[in-house]
């Protein structure tokens, strides 16, 4: 339990003086629980009083002893020592009566005041941790290099789930915590009363203290280990619902609808059964300690009977007890649901901090240079890389002059995108270096680093808001007034000019309403928008049709020019021009030099020429 507390502790701290205030309020809200009791005996002492003198036809006005006739209820309110003569003593039973009616409203009155702003600070306060710890995991999955989600096993649905799904049963832990706090001193408080009512009495309950605390035990014993196994359930459920929204138009090209649902079913099936058994846990406690009180209840009455007939009691006193006693049932029952809840808390912080505790590879310098503002050249320096044990590339040396167009072709897997993942830092090498202007990457702050390179890949992802916004995020610091120039230079106001609302129209969740063509221009406006020295090209047209390539290449030269390009491609027709071609093979360069000169050579470039018929 104290290992969940300082898991959590740490995202609870900037709101310490709101809990202090609240454990207050808590204190407050559970000493007012036994002013109730003591209330309700008090009426009945007097109204038990007055019935006996009823009862032996005596005068009420010469024989009212009041509040004095009641020794076992002076027991319960002397706290102090008062004097024979004290005005208190001389209150008649009716005096009593209307007093404690008029009691009644204020303390309901301030009772209600205190309960309010103790439970609206418990569940306020969770609220704000959840969303400080949601924020946490935005600005921690931002942060992390970009191989972190390809070594999760169950990728962005499994993160989504630990973000959405793990929060919420977080979130509702926290609020039990206000409980475990709140209901244990409730649960004190009316012990005292019970124990100044009656302490013999009040013994004999302890005596099945045990029994209750067995139970929790019991029951929170593999609560953890299925709250476990549930919660990953949950992230294969969420996985998959996240596939099927993403992937829906291949689903249904390939019939696999039947096959989803199929998966999606057993899933939900299997997260259900673990569901049944965290709520037998939680439910089978209640009953249990119900049959419980109901025993003790049996030995209550007959132990208060025997008193009473021996005269070592009262009935008001008893009906004092036994409402006492009824109200301790609360506080018992929220205490072990307290604790059954907090274990499945302990499971989402565990699971929750196994994320913010994670380590990027791409380690921030401590004392970053500058990029450098005149540099000649890109130099890869012996440079090697491997995902897993797995080589990718293998002793890379290459150098590229600033304004010049380097082409990287070869088979799929030769390593042309990890090079230009490398020289973004997305990761960085095993073995050797990568300098701009002599110096090296990761002497650089990586903000520093991306903003002097434009990135153009194939699968374009737009944000689902405006065409402007999308071509602004290319560059937030620069004048919007650029932006219509932006998308000229990309032949992206072609179709532009042709919508309703121009610059202002949406694009659709990942530019769901623009047709493969028009996503790609607006990412090479957007780069232009940028205005980069280095532009990397990830088979910036190898996706589209002819005539959408037609219209994306004349936006593509436009941003080459007089840029430090890096361009990775399959069809050849699209880099012929290109200064320098370099040719990859299994991680290694193989040939290089410019079209012309590599067609003579009738070698690895040349074969890639002609399997694809260009003459």
């Amino acid at each position: 339990m104290l290992k969940s507390w300082f898991r959590v502790w740490p995202f609870l701290k900037p709101y310490k003086g709101q809990i202090f205030f609240t454990l207050f309020l808590g204190v407050l809200y559970a000493a007012l629980t036994v002013v109730l009791p003591a209330l309700v005996q008090l009426i009945l002492s007097v109204l038990e009083t007055m019935s006996k003198i009823a009862d032996s036809g005596g005068d009420f006005t010469a024989q009212d002893p009041g509040i004095k006739a009641n020794k076992d209820m002076m027991k319960v309110l002397n706290f102090v020592d008062l004097p024979e003569n004290h005005w208190i003593y001389n209150l008649s039973s009716k005096d009593i009566v209307k007093g404690v009616a008029f009691i009644f409203p204020i303390y309901y009155l301030v009772f209600g005041v205190i309960r309010f702003f103790h439970f609206f600070f418990v569940k306020y306060i969770s609220e704000k941790v959840i969303s400080d710890v949601r924020l946490s995991l935005m600005n921690k999955f931002m942060d992390l290099d970009v191989m972190y989600l390809g070594r999760q096993k169950t990728g962005s649905g499994g993160l989504l789930s630990r973000t959405l799904n793990d929060t919420i049963v977080l979130q509702n832990g926290l609020q039990y915590y206000g409980d475990l706090i709140r209901e244990p001193l409730v649960g004190l408080f009316l012990l005292a009363f019970l124990f100044l009512n009656n302490w013999k009495l009040t013994l004999v309950c302890f005596a099945f203290l045990p029994v209750i605390v067995l139970v929790i035990r019991y029951v929170t014993k593999s609560l953890k280990r299925i709250g476990h196994q549930s919660q990953q359930v949950l992230e294969e459920v969420t996985k998959t619902l996240k596939e099927g929204l993403d992937g829906v138009r291949v689903i249904q090209s390939f019939n696999l609808q039947d096959k989803m649902k199929s998966r999606f079913f057993g899933q939900v099936h299997e997260y259900l059964d673990k569901r049944k058994n965290i709520i037998i846990r939680e439910e089978i406690g209640s009953p249990i300690n119900e049959w419980v009180v109901s025993v003790l209840a049996c030995g209550i009455i007959i132990f208060q009977i025997e008193q009473i007939w021996r005269g070592e009691s009262s009935i008001a006193s008893f009906l004092g007890f036994i409402f006492a006693a009824g109200l301790l049932d609360k506080p018992v029952k929220k205490t072990q649901q307290a604790i059954i809840r907090i274990q499945q808390n302990v499971v989402a912080m565990e699971r929750l901090q196994e994320v913010l505790d994670s380590k990027t590879e791409v380690k921030e310098p401590d004392n970053p240079i500058p990029f450098p503002s005149e540099w000649s050249e890109i130099k890869f320096k012996n440079v090697s890389f491997a995902y897993g044990e797995s080589p990718v590339l293998k002793g890379i040396d290459l150098d590229i002059k600033k304004g010049e167009v380097v082409a990287l072709v070869g088979e799929s897997g030769s390593g042309k995108s990890t090079l230009a993942g490398l020289l973004q830092r997305f990761f960085d090498p095993k073995g050797g270096e990568i300098t701009i202007g002599n110096v090296e990457l990761d002497k650089m702050k990586t903000e520093d680093l991306r903003s002097q390179i434009g990135y153009v890949t194939q699968d374009v992802f737009l944000f689902d808001e405006t065409i402007e916004n999308n071509i602004q995020f290319g560059n937030l610091k620069r004048n919007p007034k650029d932006i219509p120039a932006a998308a000229q230079m990309a032949n992206a106001s072609v179709f532009i000019d042709n919508l309703e609302k121009g610059l202002k129209s949406g694009v659709g969740e990942r530019g769901g309403r623009l047709s493969g063509g028009e996503k790609q221009r607006l990412s090479i406006a957007r780069a232009v928008f940028k205005d980069p020295p280095i532009l990397i090209l990830d088979e910036a047209t190898s996706a589209l049709d002819s005539a959408s390539e037609l219209e994306v290449q004349k936006g593509i030269e436009t941003l080459l020019k007089g840029r430090t390009a890096l361009v990775i491609a399959h069809r050849l027709s699209t880099i012929k021009n290109s200064d320098r071609i370099i040719v990859m093979k299994k991680g290694e360069i193989v040939e290089q030099g410019t079209h012309d000169e590599l067609i003579t050579k009738n070698g690895e470039y040349a074969r890639f020429y002609n399997l694809q018929y260009i003459q």
